[in-house]
């Protein structure tokens, strides 16, 4: 298995697969962002929560999320990595540069929850 970005730069093709609802999918953005948004991230979770084979209509079922794990220090590099998430997620041309190489951003529920989850940690201060 590889990631959709490698399968752009090769030009391999990627399998249509059946959802969890029974529907048949193929390997796109659009699809990739279904399984997303149809996701259980949750604050008190953690947002832990695994997106293959995900409930939803068109959630292609190969789908999976990469995580920031930060130390519990709070520290100047801490600031430095939530500075680029934050401008990772709000501007539009990291976005599109995201796309570009394959990625989907995060739906803005998920943006607005990890938000949320810095300020309740004080992981920006």
């Amino acid at each position: 298995m590889v990631e959709y970005a490698y399968k752009l730069s090769t030009g391999l093709n990627a399998a249509t697969l059946q959802t969890k609802d029974g529907d048949w999918v193929k390997a796109t953005p659009a699809n990739f962002a279904k399984a997303a948004s149809n996701s259980n991230f949750s604050i008190k979770e953690n947002f832990y929560d695994i997106l293959a084979y995900s409930a939803g209509k068109g959630s292609y079922p190969i789908v999976a999320a990469t995580f920031i794990l930060l130390p519990n220090d709070k520290g100047e590099n801490n600031k430095k990595v939530v500075k680029f998430f934050e401008w990772a997620f709000s501007d539009e041309s990291a976005k599109a540069a995201a796309k570009k190489l394959g990625y989907e951003p995060l739906p803005d529920e998920t943006v607005a929850m990890i938000k949320e989850y810095w300020k309740i940690n004080q992981i920006k201060e």
